[in-house]
């Protein structure tokens, strides 16, 4: 397991190793966030390129997601597989998976 894996729910840290297999140089970059952690993302949410979710409504805080850093093609194609065992994964946050 990995070092970020610990911050996922026990039964999602193996699905996003799974995942990560398909394409090996794509990285973890955040997993669980308390809710003060979401609530300061979302408080500058302005800065952030990415969609941020209010800390009540992120699967972050449950450690029912996690974000990945790839080139945009690679996350395209990592979505399509995350969607397709069940995943939710969406064009309009393309660096966040969640169960």
């Amino acid at each position: 397991m990995s070092s970020w894996s610990g911050g996922l729910q026990p039964w999602l840290a193996p699905w996003a190793e799974w995942l990560l297999r398909f394409y090996p140089p794509a990285v973890v970059t955040s997993t669980y966030r308390s809710y003060g952690e979401q609530l300061a993302l979302y408080q500058n949410r302005a800065n952030n390129p990415y969609p941020v979710a209010p800390p009540c409504c992120s699967k972050h805080t449950q450690g029912r997601a996690f974000d990945v850093s790839a080139p945009d093609e690679i996350l395209e194609q990592l979505g399509a597989i995350w969607n397709s065992v069940g995943g939710t994964w969406s064009r309009s946050d393309v660096i966040h998976f969640e169960a």
